[in-house]
Order: structure tokens, then C-alpha cells, then sequence
């Protein structure tokens, strides 16, 4: 019997995104040793924002949507809702909502985000920005979506402000 039949899809999540968060996260401790906090953090922005546009147009095939960009808030929902149920590992303890027609919220459980967790051991919290809001808005250049951040990021939210949450203000119809 093969491994990926005994095991839930779930799980094989689970497995994928650990490994490439662990991944990321020796990546970049290998490039600080390497070459500086300052110059390994802004590595990892761009590499993060590269692979994240690629990652949205793969996404979006996996999920069939054929449209080249997202024309309505109802198709920009399906689309985030899908890659997030994708991506997202349980141990990654964020909440995200619509509350709203052309708003997105999100807030991290009890500052626990795991990113900032890992640049704080790794002493680069003050030059980390934060890959994952990177991550999410390659996305929505990927998917041709104006927005707005509220609050704007510059850096971490939970190194500045020991709580990170926000929502983004979409202009698409509805």
C-alpha cells in the first residue's frame, strides 16, 4: 500500500506546509548567516512576492476558475477562501471573514502568529516584513484586484504593535 492512500488529505496538507514553512524558515537563517539580516530579509520579500504570483495562477487552476482576473467581490471570495483552505495549516492561527461587501478581515489568535514567533528566535524581528501579507497581496496583484491595507504594513504588525490585524478594502463590483 502506497503512503498517499493511507493517509487523509488533511494530513497531507499538514505534512506539505510544515515542511515548507520550515523550509522558508531555514532558507532564511542560512541567508542571514549569509549575508545580513537586512539583505536576508529583503530576499525573502522578494522571493515571496515572486512565488505567490505564480502560486495564485496555480491555485486559481486547481480551483477551475478560468477568468484571467477577478471581476466581482463573490469570485474574489471563492478564489481567497479556496487558496487559503489550501495553504493555510491548522497550526497557522489566523482567522480571516468578508464581513463586509469589498472587505477582507483578518486577525491573528492571541498573537500567535507563527512567522513572527520564528524572525523573533531568530533576532531579525525588527528587519522582517512580514512575509505572509506579502504573500497575500502578490495574490490579489496576481488576480488584477485594487485594494487598499488598513492599517499599511511596514514591517511586522505584531513586532510593532504586539497584535496584528487589519482588513483590506477591495474596489471590484459586487
Amino acid at each position: 500500500m502506497d503512503a498517499l492512500s493511507m493517509i487523509s488529505k488533511r494530513a497531507l496538507r499538514e505534512l506539505l506546509v510544515k515542511d515548507w514553512m520550515t523550509h522558508d524558515a531555514m532558507w532564511l537563517q542560512q541567508s542571514i548567516e549569509a549575508c545580513g539580516a537586512e539583505k536576508a530579509c529583503a530576499m525573502n520579500t522578494a522571493a515571496v512576492e515572486a512565488m505567490a504570483q505564480i502560486e495564485i495562477q496555480r491555485i486559481k487552476k486547481v480551483l477551475r476558475f478560468t477568468n484571467e482576473t477577478v471581476e466581482t467581490f463573490n469570485d474574489l471570495k471563492t478564489v481567497i477562501d479556496g487558496a487559503f483552505s489550501l495553504i493555510k495549516g491548522d497550526f497557522m492561527k489566523f482567522n480571516f471573514s468578508f464581513p463586509e461587501e469589498n472587505i477582507f478581515q483578518w486577525e491573528w489568535a492571541n498573537g500567535s502568529c507563527f512567522a513572527y514567533k520564528g524572525v523573533k528566535r531568530l533576532g531579525i524581528a525588527d528587519h522582517y516584513q512580514c512575509g505572509i501579507m506579502i504573500r497575500l497581496e502578490a495574490w490579489l496583484k496576481g488576480l488584477g484586484v485594487e485594494y487598499r491595507v488598513e492599517p499599511e504594513i511596514d514591517g511586522c504588525l505584531m513586532n510593532t504593535n504586539e497584535t496584528c490585524s487589519g482588513r483590506i478594502l477591495f474596489n471590484v463590483e459586487v
